[in-house]
């Protein structure tokens, strides 16, 4: 600080834009912008995309702290307008069609936030492209972090001809009456705006019908930084404000109106300081604006600004709230490399003669294909001496089934029970072990947005087969084809593709990847998602807890005002009062019903009781059941009783709304199907139903979505059971908990995008965990479909030796990692052995119960004390296996119930895979030795060579036995015969033996 008062003189560091900014750009080979805002400008390699990048903060923006919404600093929406006519001119467009906010900024007392603009490609055949503007706070740690506030397109068409007409030499205009600008900041104020010197720069307003007129002007210290913006959004956002004094907006009570959408907005000059305004009404909720100069030449025209209420007691959860991004299932197309040949193959279902005729007709390279009824008919084949086939292909193509929702229901839990039956089946028979399970379908899966998905008994399939393979790594593949005679000859090319889900569609191979949401702006409604507040929503689950959070949601912030909520408990569920109160004093007509939505003639009777004068407008499923398991444990029972909820009640839903004035059909499904969630199979089958339910829907031209959910933090019927072991699995494999308010305002994303989207992905991703996890535990163990978002990790070789260090290095590749320690475990003994390999499971053990290092305890503690169960034990299994290329029993951890026994079968397991200790190592070399010595018998120089080393190795087993001596000192030592030998036998020794 200075040394005394009045010392006129800067103690904090400056960036000079054309020093140190330019050259920090430079270092990460960006082009500096001499941007406020932004800092530097990246081409995306081998893309048309722009990256933009900067940081703003109350140091280094100290005017931002002059714009305040009940009591919260918020950039202004003018700053994120700002940015997006800036990457126009960077990207050689002409102006910016639309921007839609979606979140408001919150600017942190201390420290700063990092800001990025994305510029994307153009669309095929069209100028425009796509801009989102990102922001994340300097702190924070992980991808999920960013924030998307704003997205939009940025148009490349010719600039338009701006209005001036209404500036004339005459100042104000005539016919207008002035505006007291003091008494219109108090009205702000009451409202909840707080605008401080910076913003505060109305200095004239009049107004006539349907219009305002006015003049700004910035402060003289803010002034002379306005020539470096494009238009400083203090001055945009003071020239936007005598909207008010016209009334052109209502206010609702109680909220405050915020930008939602801007529309047509050109920059025709830049770095002005002064402005003269007029703004319109155009159309509900919106304004228009021109701004020209004191000259009147134009500056800026903006065809119109959608403002939206927002309650003022949810500004501070709206802004401080991130918005997460919002995720889809893409479909990638992928080629093939030549297919092996394969030993043998067997098919498993009805269509076994249509393969064989495909495989003859298209030349699969397959020396012979059996066909079999079921597994238990392959099996007794094997029982009786027949060869065990490379691949079996479990066909469960159906040819039709009955559209009655009561009869799909069951065949889907009848198909369900089959295929727990077949995948418990093949992991039960050793036999199996190095041969590829492969579950064939046609069309239960959409493969591209516009697919209809016909085959629905099948759908769950997918995410049962999903939890499979992540409880069993590399011992399933799920494939999709279509009817096209093309796609089943592709069968043997798919199978080399290396991923484990895949779909086939005209011949072409497709692979399921999960990606971030790309936005796509559209035309305003006020009314988010569509809802009609004069309707009726029906909402199943209702008196659970994300039944009752949605059942407030859709009132607070959607305007809903008549509400139908089902549950099986219904008004006697606990709370159920509560809720209904609440509902009804935030002025909505609730009715509580008890009914199982699963109840055909139940459920018809309840909807037959809606009033036509408020007819059903909307369907929210949320009701479901977990009963969590190991894919072992699962019974045909605990299969129904998961699938009945959700199956049931959502084809009950989807018949008897039909031809009802639909704007939603939200079905609540979850990641789990998806992800293919361990321990989930049944749960998962449940959603990749309803997942294909809803793309059929819009297949159909009828509104549907599914939302694969992640997990929500606050715990309800579903997710109160979960404890550490599960939450800690479940982070580990990429999710991670959502407040509720980060739940809520995704889903208010997911229905602004349904009308284009059936299946969308609402979830917290914690990448940073999975890149953690894909390191420790190889691949395999970042589920299949977020792959894309995490690429493998780069490889090096490890230069650790001995130890558990070494057995695990984090940075060396699973593979190498597993051949590493092979060739380290066979320069060692059985003892050393066992010793490290009790290092690796004691390290893999605190990994799976996120212990610290070393802290696993007692290797003879058996594992169900130290808080195993039935998913960690497969986990533990599983990166077992990576770590030592071994394929391990997935009954490892109860057939060997503690640590040491572990590392002792581990040791077993190795040396029966041909990785010998020191000992056997030793003796097998030395009969190689002995072999090849008897060929070198006239070879006197290798001779003497290869009995100079054995003499060296003698000395490390103990030193060189004598000669048998003729007085019977059979055990004399060499160094015993130097100590008494004359000088003429040192010198024969020497020349004989040295």
């Amino acid at each position: 600080m200075p040394t005394y008062p009045f010392q006129r003189r800067h103690y904090w560091a400056h960036t000079s834009p054309a020093g140190v900014g330019t050259a920090a750009a430079a270092r990460f080979g960006m082009e500096w912008e001499d941007h406020p805002l932004l800092g530097g400008a990246l081409p995306v390699g081998g893309t048309r995309s722009l990256l933009l990048a900067g940081r703003l903060s109350l140091a280094s923006h100290a005017w931002l702290a002059d714009h305040a919404v009940s009591g919260t600093v918020l950039v202004p929406g003018t700053a994120f307008m700002e940015l997006a006519l800036h990457a126009a001119e960077v990207a050689g467009c002409t102006g910016v069609e639309e921007l839609r906010l979606e979140a408001p900024l919150v600017v942190p007392p201390t420290g700063g936030v990092r800001l990025q603009v994305l510029v994307d490609e153009p669309a095929e055949g069209s100028g425009h492209r796509p801009v989102s503007v990102f922001s994340r706070a300097e702190s924070a740690a992980d991808e999920a972090a960013w924030t998307r506030h704003a997205v939009g397109v940025l148009t490349t068409g010719p600039r338009p001809v701006p209005a001036t007409s209404w500036h004339t030499e005459t100042w104000p205009p005539a016919g207008t009456e002035p505006v007291d600008v003091d008494a219109l900041y108090e009205r702000f104020a009451t409202l909840g705006y707080e605008y401080g010197e910076v913003f505060a720069r109305l200095q004239d307003v009049w107004r006539r019908d349907g219009e305002v007129f006015a003049e700004v002007r910035l402060p003289s210290r803010v002034a002379a930084e306005a020539t470096r913006f494009g238009v400083h959004p203090a001055l945009l956002d003071a020239a936007l404000q005598p909207w008010l004094a016209g009334g052109l907006v209502d206010v609702p009570d109680g909220s405050v109106l915020l930008p939602f959408a801007w529309q047509g907005v050109t920059l025709h000059a830049t770095g002005a300081d002064t402005l003269r305004v007029r703004i319109g009404r155009a159309g509900e909720a919106a304004v228009s604006m021109q701004a020209v100069d004191l000259a009147g030449a134009p500056v800026l025209s903006l065809d119109a600004l959608i403002l939206l209420p927002l309650a003022r007691e949810r500004l501070g959860v709206a802004g401080t709230t991130p918005a997460l991004p919002l995720y889809r299932v893409g479909w990638r197309r992928r080629t093939a490399v030549a297919a092996s040949q394969q030993r043998r193959w067997a098919v498993v279902g009805p269509h076994g003669a249509e393969v064989i005729g495909a495989a003859a007709r298209y030349g699969w390279p397959v020396t012979a294909i059996d066909i079999h009824a079921d597994l238990a008919s392959l099996r007794a084949a094997l029982d009786a001496g027949a060869e065990a086939p490379s691949v079996v292909l479990a066909d469960f193509r159906m040819d039709s089934y009955s559209t009655e929702p009561a009869h799909v229901a069951e065949v889907v839990r009848a198909e369900a029970r089959a295929g727990l039956d077949l995948l418990q089946g093949w992991l039960a028979d050793e036999r199996f072990a190095a041969a590829k399970l492969v579950v064939l379908t046609e069309r239960a899966v959409a493969a591209g947005t516009d697919e209809d998905v016909p085959d629905l008994v099948h759908a769950g399939l997918w995410g049962m087969v999903r939890s499979a393979q992540s409880e069993h790594p590399d011992r399933f593949v799920l494939l999709d084809v279509d009817a096209d005679d093309t796609s089943i000859s592709m069968v043997p090319s798919a199978l080399t593709v290396d991923t484990p889900q895949l779909a086939v569609r005209a011949g072409e191979i497709r692979v399921p990847e999960i990606e971030p949401l790309r936005a796509e702006p559209e035309p305003a409604d006020p009314l988010t998602g569509g809802l009609d507040p004069a309707g009726t929503v029906l909402v199943t689950g209702a008196t659970g807890t994300l039944g009752g959070l949605l059942a407030r949601h859709l009132v607070t912030a959607h305007g809903v005002r008549r509400l139908l909520l089902v549950s099986r408990s219904g008004p006697g569920a606990a709370g159920a009062d509560r809720l209904t109160e609440e509902l009804t004093g935030l002025g909505a007509h609730v009715s509580l019903v008890a009914c199982d939505a699963a109840d055909r003639a139940a459920l018809a009777d309840v909807l037959q009781c809606i009033p036509t004068a408020h007819p059903l407008t909307a369907v929210v499923h949320v009701a479901g059941v977990l009963d969590d398991g190991a894919l072992q444990a699962l019974t045909p029972d605990r299969i129904d009783a998961v699938l009945r909820p959700k199956v049931d009640a959502a084809l009950n839903l989807h018949e008897l709304t039909a031809g009802l004035p639909l704007a939603a059909f939200v079905l609540f499904s979850g990641a789990a199907g998806i992800l293919g969630r361990p321990g989930q199979a049944n749960y998962a089958t449940a959603n990749t139903f309803l997942d294909a339910l809803a793309q059929h829907r819009q297949a159909q031209g009828r509104p549907g979505v599914a939302l694969a959910w992640g997990l929500w933090g606050p715990a309800s019927d579903m997710t109160g059971h979960l404890g550490e072991n599960d939450l800690r699995r479940m982070r580990r494999s990429g999710i991670a908990p959502m407040t509720a308010e980060e739940g809520l305002l995704l889903f208010d994303r997911a229905l602004d995008r349904a009308r284009h989207e059936s299946l969308l992905v609402p979830a917290r991703l914690d990448l940073a965990a999975l890149r953690r996890e894909q390191v420790a535990s190889g691949p395999d163990a970042v589920p299949a479909l977020l792959r894309g978002l995490v690429p493998p990790a780069p490889t090096r070789r490890a230069t650790t030796s001995g130890g558990a260090g070494g057995a695990s290095a984090p940075a060396t590749a699973p593979a190498e990692q597993a051949d590493h320690l092979r060739r380290r475990l066979a320069g060692q003994d059985a003892p050393a052995r066992i010793r490290e390999l009790l290092d690796l499971v004691r390290t893999h053990v605190a990994g799976v119960l996120a212990l610290d290092a070393g802290a696993a305890g007692d290797p003879r503690r058996p594992f169900r004390e130290i808080g195993f169960d039935s998913l960690t034990a497969v986990e533990l299994r599983n990166r077992l296996s990576t770590a030592t290329g071994l394929r391990l029993a997935p009954s490892l951890v109860f057939d060997h119930p503690d640590p040491q026994a572990v590392a002792e079968h581990l040791a077993d397991e190795l040396a029966a895979d041909g990785v010998a200790d020191a000992g056997a190592t030793a003796l097998t070399g030395l009969d190689t030795l002995a072999a090849a010595l008897g060929g070198m018998k006239t070879d006197d120089i290798r001779r003497n060579i290869v009995r100079r080393r054995l003499e060296e190795m003698l000395a490390l087993v103990g030193g060189p036995r004598s000669r048998p001596a003729e007085d019977g000192l059979a055990d004399t030592t060499v160094a015993e015969r130097l100590a008494s030998a004359t000088d003429d036998e040192l010198f024969a020794f020497i020349e004989e033996q040295l």
